[in-house]
């Protein structure tokens, strides 16, 4: 359901939807186009389309006139989900939109995109998954073969908004900083002491590094550097978090499961550097400015990486490149990215940034 609305600054009539629904990677790499849809309409009211769960992140950002929540499906829920959907579609056709801008890309999207009555409904040319292309009656250039945000800014390019400098501008609120800095300071975290964030997480087990590896990486941290770990996940997570602390004879401070959405960047924020695998946390990490070493195994970092250049990528470059679909069972390429060049790349990191 909609949230509250936000004052409007214009009446300038022109009103876009950008429709970017989950997961929240995906979300924070379409923040640029966002950015870019403001430059381009200044006076436009912007709103945005996206999952209740995934509101948070976005919630506040200044490039926005308003969130607008649809219902994640809930099998045990079908009444809820139908009755969500239909004040979902009904908000949407009361802000008359001119123009929907999908970046998701599946039938999930377009298709509010399309009972929103809007007269122009933009999709990528090159996508046509789930039917989503009936949805739509525009296409824009797109290119599978270019990294995510760049991808998503060919949207903002079709409707000729000016891309550079590409900016995330993640919002991050004060009622945030102030409690990831009293959560750190609670937790034993001495001052000026450095801290490197631990992503244990990611939206598949075979895109996920050992949690052996990850205790390790603490372990050698504080007794090489002096330097602390903050493990950071969410509530899905927490056996991977007591996993990592069972193998640990050094203290660590477990944020797992103990951040709202809002509060994950603000923490992220905290840290000068983070190690993650390819997962929403890594491009928050990225937006937020905090560098990040990436554990790459059967994704590819040219499509779905860091964006930009204050970062590492470790990247064991399997031939498989499964992806989504892995055909093994022991997940080898995560395995192969060792303890010690991950270490050596928050070292680097750590000296490039102080």
């Amino acid at each position: 359901m909609s949230g509250a609305r936000r004052k409007r600054q214009s009446e300038d009539p022109l009103r876009i939807l950008l429709a970017r629904r989950s997961s929240m990677g995906d979300i924070v790499l379409t923040m640029p186009t966002l950015v870019a849809l403001r430059r381009g309409f200044p006076n436009a009211y912007i709103a945005w389309m996206v999952d209740d769960r995934f509101r948070g992140i976005i919630e506040s950002h200044d490039c926005l006139d308003e969130v607008i929540s649809v219902p994640r499906y809930r099998h045990r829920a079908p009444v809820y989900f139908l009755r969500e959907t239909i004040r979902s579609v009904q908000v949407l056709r009361e802000r008359k939109f001119d123009i929907t801008v999908d970046t998701h890309g599946l039938l999930k999207s377009s298709a509010f995109c399309l009972l929103s009555g809007a007269p122009r409904r933009i999709g990528f040319d090159d996508e046509r998954r789930e039917l989503n292309w009936l949805c739509t009656n525009e296409r824009a250039p797109g290119d599978p073969n270019t990294h995510a945000v760049d991808r998503y800014l060919m949207m903002a390019k079709y409707l000729n908004c000016p891309t550079e400098p590409i900016e995330f501008r993640l919002p991050i609120s004060a009622a945030s900083r102030d409690w990831a800095a009293q959560f750190l300071q609670q937790n034993g975290l001495a001052p000026n002491r450095s801290l490197v964030g631990l992503n244990l997480g990611a939206s598949r087990p075979h895109k996920r590094w050992p949690t052996e590896y990850f205790a390790q990486l603490a372990e050698t941290l504080y007794e090489n550097g002096n330097i602390s770990s903050v493990l950071i996940g969410s509530p899905d997570d927490r056996k991977l978090a007591e996993a990592v602390k069972d193998q640990l004879t050094v203290p660590v401070i477990d944020a797992v499961g103990q951040t709202t959405i809002a509060q994950l960047p603000a923490l992220i924020e905290q840290c000068d550097v983070a190690v993650s695998a390819d997962s929403g946390p890594m491009h928050v990490t990225v937006a937020a400015g905090t560098p990040v070493v990436a554990l790459i195994g059967p994704t590819l970092p040219h499509l779905t990486g860091p964006y930009g250049d204050n970062n590492i990528v470790l990247w064991s470059q399997p031939e498989c490149a499964c992806r989504n679909k892995p055909r093994c069972r022991d997940y080898h390429c995560m395995y192969e990215i060792t303890v010690s060049s991950a270490h050596e790349a928050v070292r680097q990191l750590l000296e490039a940034n102080t």
